[in-house]
């Protein structure tokens, strides 16, 4: 059991014998963490030199791949479903609780300013942050049932470090 404050415990069953170099199972499983992230992002058998991955289907997820850039989600949040990866840019739906989804801007944005962004403002329910020539934009959810708050990062970098 892997335990996280507010999540229930995660129970961890291996369905599949894998063995290790030296065959036979090993007495040990492997998780991947990250800081902020309420639940592992991974946990099983990990094979050498693979990048941890949440395999679709398995959400509300505490990783994205893409994730957005400079970025952490705080723990009380996680993706509720795989990015919408494009060209101009990256967005992902966030679900951090009913309350919190009603502020999705002070929600994050607390989050935000604590790993170095800078607010460049709020117009139509929508924030705009800015950290070196990144940029990050959280959309407030409609609060309808199943819409959440987004996460929008341009692929490009700005030209300026500095708000517009």
């Amino acid at each position: 059991m892997l335990n996280s404050a507010g999540r229930p415990p995660l129970k961890v069953t291996l369905t599949t014998p894998r063995s290790t170099p030296g065959g036979g199972i090993s007495g040990y499983i492997c998780a991947g963490l990250v800081a902020g992230s309420p639940n592992p992002v991974f946990n099983g058998l990990w094979p050498p030199s693979t990048q941890g991955f949440v395999a679709e289907g398995t959400l509300p997820a505490t990783k994205a791949g893409p994730a957005p850039v400079g970025f952490v989600v705080p723990q009380l949040c996680a993706y509720v479903q795989p990015p919408l990866a494009g060209g101009d840019q990256n967005e992902w739906k966030v679900d951090c609780g009913t309350t919190a989804n009603r502020d999705a801007s002070a929600t994050l944005g607390s989050a935000l300013t604590q790993q170095g962004w800078t607010s460049c403002g709020l117009d139509l329910g929508t924030a705009s942050w800015a950290k070196g020539t990144a940029r990050l934009f959280v959309a407030e959810s409609s609060l309808a049932p199943g819409d959440y708050p987004k996460v929008v990062q341009p692929v490009r970098p700005a030209a300026s470090p500095s708000c517009p």
